[in-house]
């Protein structure tokens, strides 16, 4: 398969921004910070034995990640990225890698009972600043708490890890994907993950994509080539259970280039009402 117009600095570079912390999809090497594990700079590798590429990846806070992928410092955000349909439409470009249902970061033995919606009512919850996330506990904050008379949950924009956010006081849990959560809560001691009721999150529920600009279409027809090559090969899956992230893999039919809107690739779409 012949790759893309090399859209970096450096012919036969993809050069990729990702937030080296969040296990089992990316994370950083206990003996190299800059050295990315996990699943996505696995599958970015096997991609790039198909592709007749290298894949640079860049350990990026998320804030950075989408000015970094206008500015052109960056061909790819991968990690990070919530796929939605206002990206796909307007924004970015977006193929979906890893499918992930929602949890909250707790201390050790869940002190303040937190299990739900209901429950993080009145209780401050942490988010990477600009994230889908603080859209999502906004709108379970209106739906669960504000609606039955309690008080909102107070988001908190976080900027650092969900460990960092809980052991400074800043909040008294976190939001992400519970996959996330539960790897990041097994290494580290002294926190727990909870998954929260799919019936209370499907609507927020969704998968993570790897996204770039709208420009660079034959980046994104290639990539989501090798991707179902990898798929249908058995490659995937394969990495994926070494991380014990199986349940996060896609369906075969999910694997398109902005799958949840249907806009193709290159164009921008216009708003939906």
């Amino acid at each position: 398969m012949t790759c893309c117009r090399k859209t970096s600095r450096n012919p036969g570079v993809i050069v990729v921004a990702g937030n080296f912390d969040n296990p089992p999809g990316l994370f950083a090497d206990m003996n190299d910070p800059w050295k990315p594990l996990g699943v996505a700079p696995e599958l970015s590798a096997a991609m790039g034995e198909i592709l007749g590429v290298e894949f640079e990846w860049r350990n990026t806070q998320w804030p950075g990640q989408l000015p970094g992928l206008d500015a052109g410092t960056f061909d790819l955000a991968w990690g990070q990225i919530t796929v939605t349909e206002q990206r796909e439409r307007e924004i970015l470009d977006v193929i979906p890698w890893a499918v992930h249902s929602l949890g909250l970061l707790v201390p050790e033995g869940n002190p303040e009972g937190i299990t739900n919606w209901s429950s993080a009512c009145g209780h401050s919850v942490a988010v990477a600043p600009g994230s889908i996330f603080v859209n999502i506990l906004h709108s379970a904050s209106d739906a669960h708490c504000v609606s039955a008379g309690l008080q909102p949950i107070i988001v908190r924009e976080y900027q650092g890890d969900e460990v960092t956010s809980i052991r400074s006081g800043q909040a008294e849990a976190a939001l992400d994907s519970h996959t996330v959560l539960h790897r990041m809560a097994e290494g580290m001691g002294q926190f727990g993950a909870v998954e929260l009721p799919y019936e209370e999150t499907r609507e927020y529920s969704g998968m993570a994509g790897i996204a770039m600009k709208k420009e660079d279409v034959g980046l994104a027809n290639a990539l989501v080539g090798a991707l179902r090559v990898l798929h249908e090969n058995g490659t995937w899956m394969q990495i994926a259970n070494g991380h014990d992230a199986q349940v996060d893999v896609p369906a075969l039919d999910q694997v398109a280039i902005n799958v949840l809107s249907g806009t193709p690739a290159g164009t921008v779409a216009p708003a939906t009402e």
